[in-house]
């Protein structure tokens, strides 16, 4: 399925929230399989977003994670470890 360019930037900012939300409500990694990540992001954004675009996403580092500011690991090694954690979730039936 093709997507456009406008959909993409709102699905990324969408995610960002609703993740940055679950980091700071301390829950996100109770989300630990492919079914309890899409249902909550299902839920939390009203979109019946498919997996593998979210997938695709994450695979290819575009979401954008917010991170702590005295988390000392370097911004672009934080994406790639949060995106790559997302992407295994999302890869466990």
């Amino acid at each position: 399925m093709s997507y456009t360019r406008e959909y993409i930037e709102q699905t990324l900012l969408h995610l960002q929230r609703i993740l940055q939300t679950h980091l700071e409500l301390v829950d996100l990694h109770t989300y630990n399989t492919e079914a309890k990540m899409m249902g909550m992001l299902r839920r939390d954004s009203g979109e019946d977003w498919k997996t593998d675009f979210i997938l695709d996403l994450s695979r290819n580092n575009k979401i954008v994670w917010v991170q702590g500011s005295d988390d000392p690991t370097s911004r672009d090694e934080y994406q790639k470890g949060m995106n790559g954690r997302l992407t295994e979730i999302l890869s466990t039936k």
